[in-house]
């Protein structure tokens, strides 16, 4: 047996004051950030492994002698 509950939301409409503070910030962040992408090449292995893009190990290297 499924029960299904239906609530109301009752949304807040941001104030015009609020409305105009969110806009200005946003044009002064878009211009104080250098760039949006992240560049993970240029980006030391340290601060990767920090982040959780390298696992810790050493770059696996492929060795030809195996074959």
């Amino acid at each position: 047996m499924d029960c299904y509950v239906v609530e109301s939301v009752n949304a807040v409409k941001p104030t015009l004051l609020a409305r105009l503070l969110e806009s200005v910030t946003q044009v002064f962040l878009k211009h104080g950030e250098p760039s949006p992408n992240l560049d993970l090449d240029e980006m030391p292995d340290r601060l990767k492994r920090d982040l959780g893009f390298l696992d810790g190990r050493e770059p696996h290297y492929d060795d030809r002698r195996v074959l």
